[in-house]
């Protein structure tokens, strides 16, 4: 009788995939809040509940680097380094307390980054990837657009937009998301002075104007209607320029 054969080893066990997402939340909770319980709660909850993350992690690939202009307390950069898949994010938030919590929350990354200051006005360092979510309507049109162009200019053929925005002429619950961002407005939880609301369609043809080209619509994101998430690529030249700068 042959002598018995060793059983082969099996395959290496693979580590479970990480949970932005589960990571995100408990280092939240895991920050003292001194003075920031709101933001603790807003950052938690927002992180759970809108769909936007989950839609908008997969459409930016391994290793680019991003720039999250308008970035609130920088959940993007957070869930991008949870991710762990080498994404550098640089954030731009105007509002100081935000800005503030988002920096203790990042805790000397060097990875998820945010500085504070008008998007406008600060510099933007190379990148590939360019998050513009739930920010276009706090400036009019004309700024809408300049800000789009600049984008245009500053990304590198083939760089991605993703740009989050309200169409003007969705009606149904999405009248319920604009009126909470009125009210968000209002009781100055956004520093903006208004809320410019345009249709997707002329957002289109600004986008257009700036060189990017639509690759898809996912479709309505976040926790209430109307929301689009519109993912765009930077396509040769810079555009005809934008139509205003006023």
């Amino acid at each position: 009788m042959p002598p018995p054969q060793a059983a082969e080893p099996g395959p290496p066990h693979a580590l479970p995939a990480p949970d932005p997402i589960h990571e995100v939340v408990a280092r939240l909770e895991a920050i003292p809040v001194a003075g920031d319980r709101w933001l603790r709660g807003y950052g938690k909850s927002k992180v759970r509940t809108d769909q936007l993350y989950p839609a908008a992690l997969p459409l930016i690939p391994p290793g680019e680097t991003v720039l999250d202009l308008g970035c609130g307390i920088g959940l993007l950069g957070l869930l991008l380094e949870a991710r762990g898949l080498h994404n550098d994010t640089f954030g731009i938030e105007w509002d100081p307390a935000k800005a503030r919590f988002g920096q203790r929350l990042a805790n000397g990354s060097v990875r998820a980054r945010i500085l504070c200051g008008d998007l406008f006005q600060v510099p933007w360092p190379p990148c590939t990837v360019v998050a513009v979510l739930d920010v276009l309507h706090y400036l009019p049109a004309a700024r809408q657009r300049d800000l789009l162009f600049r984008i245009g200019a500053h990304l590198p053929e083939g760089g991605r937009l993703l740009l989050r925005a309200m169409d003007s002429q969705t009606r149904g619950m999405a009248i319920l998301t604009r009126l909470a961002e009125w009210v968000a407005v209002g009781c100055r939880w956004n520093l903006a002075p208004s809320v410019h609301w345009r249709p997707l369609a002329d957002l289109r043809i600004d986008l257009a104007g700036a060189g990017f080209s639509l690759l898809s619509a996912p479709g309505a994101t976040g926790t209430m209607a109307g929301n689009q998430l519109l993912l765009c690529e930077k396509t040769a030249g810079t555009g005809r320029g934008p139509a205003s700068s006023t």
